[in-house]
């Protein structure tokens, strides 16, 4: 009889010993499946964010192109006002140089007109 009271005994402690193993283990699964509900949670909202992020990334691309576009005409239009510079400064020089044969010109009328004065 003190046997099997022994043994019962023995047999009490191991089952409360696994019950106490289960309970922590269970506890231990709750522990880690809030853990992933959290995990899953914040990962969701990186993915929105990164969503939101990629969002704003195509939209600031046609403004990229149109401000490329924009540079690109100002380029365009100053080596235009550049062309027309270079034209100016040719079209001046011609002019400076048409005024000198002019300036030549009316000298040698005026020592004519002299000649011709002092001739008569």
């Amino acid at each position: 009889a003190d046997q099997t009271a022994v043994a019962t005994y023995d047999i009490e402690q191991m089952v409360r010993e696994i019950q106490s193993a289960v309970s922590a283990g269970v506890m231990g699964m709750d522990k880690f499946s809030e853990e992933v509900r959290r995990g899953m949670f914040e990962v969701t909202q990186v993915g929105e964010q990164l969503s939101q992020i990629i969002h704003q990334v195509q939209a600031l691309a046609p403004r990229v192109l149109m401000v490329n576009e924009g540079m690109q005409a100002q380029a365009t239009g100053a080596e235009q006002i550049n062309q027309a510079l270079v034209q100016l400064a040719d079209a001046s020089s011609q002019t400076v140089d048409s005024l000198r044969q002019a300036s030549f010109a009316i000298d040698e009328l005026s020592q004519v007109a002299v000649g011709l004065r002092g001739g008569v």
